[in-house]
């Protein structure tokens, strides 16, 4: 028997990288809160900010960009469920094989 491996959790899965799964997240959420428009409406109503582009919430799904910790949170405002909740999908559909976006 070797070293364990750390990196694997607890389900014995392979890791997946936190900006994958923050992308795919951000894209799990805006399925849930359809149309982008409103999306990305609320999503910057909860963020506070004057303007939040539906360019922007693409390229965060598309990995293209980072999403910031509190757009994380507001997604999930939005969508009605939990960063947890979100994270969890965004595991399941890259065991799928998906991509953020897709």
């Amino acid at each position: 028997m070797g070293v364990p491996d750390q990196t694997r959790t607890i389900l014995n899965m392979e890791p997946a990288p936190v900006a994958y799964e923050v992308a795919m997240a951000i894209a799990v959420a805006r399925r849930l809160r359809p149309p982008m428009k409103v999306f990305a409406h609320e999503v910057r109503r909860e963020l506070g900010r004057r303007s939040l582009s539906a360019r922007a919430i693409y390229a965060w799904e598309r990995g293209e960009a980072r999403v910031p910790a509190e757009a994380l949170l507001a997604a999930a405002r939005v969508s009605s469920t939990t960063v947890d909740q979100l994270l969890a999908r965004a595991r399941h559909l890259r065991r799928l094989g998906l991509l953020p976006g897709e």
